[in-house]
């Protein structure tokens, strides 16, 4: 319906802050446009992997758990941590690669 007043309408307050808040959000997305995207910062693994094993020793040391001595003899432990720690390498070598294509 056309408008036949002699003059132009005044905008209320609330349309005021309407125009207000959609020049803002043009502004910031021009800015976000121009903007270089941060890269997602990863999961610090050397402090990440120490916690959970912390943790765990912990949880099983409070809990009473009687652990048979058998599995510290000829450093079977040991085996296990640095079979998981070089599979844990790898796997993050393999993630290196893909991300880098």
């Amino acid at each position: 319906m056309p408008d036949y007043s002699e003059f132009p309408t005044t905008p209320t307050a609330w349309q005021e802050a309407q125009l207000r808040e959609a020049h803002w959000e043009s502004v910031q997305e021009l800015q976000q446009a121009d903007a270089p995207v941060v890269p997602r910062r990863g999961v610090d693994l050397v402090a990440l992997i120490p916690g959970v094993f912390f943790c765990l020793v912990a949880v099983v040391l409070m809990a009473g758990v009687d652990l048979p001595l058998s599995l510290f003899r000829d450093g079977g432990v040991v085996w296990v941590l640095l079979i998981g720690a070089g599979v844990l390498l790898l796997l993050g070598e393999v993630r290196k690669a893909r991300g880098r294509r």
